[in-house]
């Protein structure tokens, strides 16, 4: 029993020694070194797992052999999805063969079962919160468990006892328990990493904003202004346009210029009452001329009881002209607009969904990011300025696109009865 009990230790120690790789690994991820690859790399070592635990098992008989694979099996495809599970499984299953015995048909029936369930709920596990997380890890393990001791007891002559699978499943249910919480506070320590990181950089390009924006607002205000007395005595057409010119080069820089000024500071300045449908209603008016130029349909679905926030109308309304826009922009031959709010208890969503160019993971995670933009001609000013106003009214920015399947810009905001 001793020996066995080690056996048990040994094995379980070989599940948990690849989890200080990941954090390695999650950590590489912030860099860009790594940044595409990462997430395979991710998935690899949960696998890794799984073969140094068939490896290095515990044997009972020539027939039967224990080990705790199923531990990082069903993590790996819990968080990895369908297409990881699928690769566990043939990984394990031929591994299982190549090693003989009765024992490869309870393994080839019980995590074949296991691998279609995590491959029907993994993408609503990642969106548990971690009590559920460690109920759904939990019972898998158990039920898994539970299948693999009656197939050995009842239907193969494993040699193995009663007490000797309660042992084992005890000590495979606490490990899936701690294999999940180790998992949950590396994706949550790193998440809280990407958070900082993107706080001090927006920190700093809010800052360099303030300072520099006021300071070149003021000249070129008076320069406009004398631009516009110029303009008024000339009589020859040609001079004349290129003052026109002139001074709507300096509207546009004035414009670039107030963006900033949003951006480092984003709070309302006069905080009211705003009605949402009618404010969606009035940017959708506002943006109409812009989608019919650009060949853009817009279907809108806005029909909601009056729902009410506390923020500033004018940023408001640049938050949402500044996603109509790219939208548009983003459907360079036409498209679709659609505008769709819906209200649920104390929280209101609107999904603005356009059928453009789409964006691929690394850009959606770039978005609102001081600068950055996926237009040839942008300054990339506009969603970070959307970004900075949706935070100072406690709401959500979310994107859902894929390339050339066209994004859905997502905004949750907490309501007012």
């Amino acid at each position: 029993m001793i020996l066995t009990a080690k056996s048990f230790l040994l094995n379980l120690l070989l599940v948990f020694a690849p989890l200080s790789i990941i954090q390695i690994l999650y950590l590489l991820k912030q860099t860009s070194f790594l940044k595409r690859s990462s997430g395979w790399l991710l998935a690899i070592f949960p696998l890794l797992s799984v073969i140094l635990c068939m490896m290095y098992p515990i044997v009972i008989n020539e027939n039967f052999i224990l080990d705790f694979r199923r531990i990082p099996f069903i993590l790996g495809a819990l968080y990895g999805g369908k297409w990881v599970s699928l690769i566990y499984l043939v990984v394990l299953l031929s591994y299982r063969f190549m090693l003989g015995g009765s024992g490869f048909y309870p393994t080839l029936l019980s995590f074949s079962l296991v691998a279609i369930f995590t491959s029907l709920v993994s993408t609503h596990f990642l969106k548990l919160d971690l009590k559920w997380k460690l109920a759904v890890a939990a019972g898998l393990d158990a039920c898994l468990g539970s299948v693999s001791t009656v197939l050995s007891l009842v239907f193969f002559d494993s040699q193995i006892s009663l007490e000797t699978w309660i042992l084992f499943n005890s000590i495979s249910l606490t490990g899936v328990v701690l294999a999940t919480l180790i998992y949950e506070v590396f994706i949550n320590q790193f998440k809280l990493l990407h958070s900082v990181m993107e706080s001090q950089k927006l920190e700093v390009a809010s800052h360099l904003a303030a300072s520099i924006s006021h300071e070149v607002r003021n000249p070129l205000t008076v320069s406009r202004g004398f631009l516009q007395l110029i303009n008024s005595d000339l009589e020859d057409k040609k001079t004349k346009g290129y003052m026109e010119l002139a001074i709507h080069e300096l509207d546009r820089a004035t414009e670039i210029i107030n963006d900033y000024l949003t951006f480092a500071k984003p709070f309302p300045e006069k905080v009211e009452k705003i009605n949402v449908k009618s404010e969606l209603e009035q940017s959708l008016s506002v943006i109409q001329p812009l989608a019919t130029m650009s060949d853009v349909t817009i279907n809108s679905n806005i029909d909601i009881s009056p729902t009410y926030i506390q923020s500033e109308k004018r940023k408001f309304q640049q938050c949402l002209l500044n996603i109509l826009k790219n939208a548009i922009e983003a459907m360079p031959d036409g498209g679709e607009l659609t505008v769709d709010a819906l209200h649920k208890g104390f929280e209101l969503k609107v999904s603005i969904s356009d059928t453009g160019i789409g964006m691929s993971e690394e850009q959606i995670v770039r978005m609102g990011e001081p600068f950055f933009t996926t237009k040839e001609k942008g300054t990339g000013l506009g969603m970070m300025v959307s970004h900075s106003i949706m935070k100072a009214m406690n709401g959500e920015i979310i994107y859902e696109s894929s390339p050339n399947k066209g994004t859905t810009v997502i905004l949750l905001f907490k309501i007012e009865k």
